[in-house]
């Protein structure tokens, strides 16, 4: 147990994640929990610092998303051959699919596009939030960057949607799934007449290769769900719909416990 949070604590989305809930938490405690003024005062200090410590790991984090952007741009825009292939695929079978790479692509292409705009502006104001600098633009900058990020989280939903349409409306899940086996080795050693002999079992482990359509359905809902919540929070601070704090650390905290999940999955498999 302590090795699989050590591992989720070093690794940096786990630590990104742990700091959201605490800022999310932080953000409903100070309004239900804080009773005097000392209280709320802590509350609210939790809250900034946990939101500045989560600003330095996503820094330069647009450059990545424009490299993605660019690197779909390139991928879709190369030309390809539509016929059949050595799958055996007919020339409309190869044209639905290159429609739905088409609008895939167009769908991840808009996200970190978008993702990538946010994060390079918010990086400005970045001195403002640690109350270095006192800047007159930098609130109205991080409002901005803020709607930048509301739309990528849409093309996100979207791409969810467009991703559990497609699961949907593929064929049937047949009853036998694909397996594998996985040989395993223990030493056994057996003592008679008062000598000890070693001898090494082999075990065969067989595992599922790929992840069944309930599986896939549930990790594309839980990521539709987490766009849903965080999308609450850029539209409750640049005004569209004023919610209050509790409702968007609510939201906050939801989404940071399922982002948390998938980290926890990953570095424990």
């Amino acid at each position: 147990m302590f090795q699989s949070v050590a591992k989720y604590t070093n690794d940096a989305g786990g630590i990104e994640k742990t700091l959201k809930l605490v800022q999310s938490f932080s953000q409903v405690a100070e309004v239900i929990v804080a009773s005097t003024p000392k209280e709320l005062a802590m509350w609210q200090t939790a809250k900034d610092q946990a939101n500045i410590a989560r600003r330095f790991f996503r820094l330069f984090k647009w450059i990545d998303c424009w490299t993605m952007c660019y690197n779909l741009i390139q991928g879709y825009t190369t030309p390809k051959q539509i016929a059949g292939d050595e799958k055996g695929k007919t020339i409309d079978q190869s044209r639905e699919d290159a429609d739905s790479d088409t609008v895939r692509g167009f769908l991840m292409s808009a996200k970190f596009s978008l993702l990538g705009i946010f994060l390079f502006m918010e990086m400005f104001c970045l001195t403002d939030a640690m109350h270095i600098t006192h800047t007159s633009w930098a609130l109205p900058l991080q409002i901005e960057s803020l709607k930048y990020w509301f739309w990528s989280l849409a093309a996100s939903a979207l791409l969810g949607l467009y991703d559990l349409y497609l699961l949907e409306s593929g064929p049937a899940e047949t009853a036998e799934t694909p397996m594998s086996e996985k040989i395993q080795q223990a030493k056994v050693t057996v003592k008679a007449d008062g000598k000890e002999r070693s001898t090494v079992v082999e075990t065969t482990k067989t595992v599922s290769q790929d992840p069944s359509r309930a599986s896939r359905r549930q990790a594309i809902l839980k990521g539709i769900l987490a766009d849903g919540c965080d999308m609450l929070i850029p539209v409750d601070i640049c005004g569209w719909m004023p919610l209050g704090a509790v409702p968007v650390g609510i939201a906050g905290s939801i989404s940071a416990v399922l982002g948390g999940s998938d980290v926890w999955a990953r570095v424990n498999p």
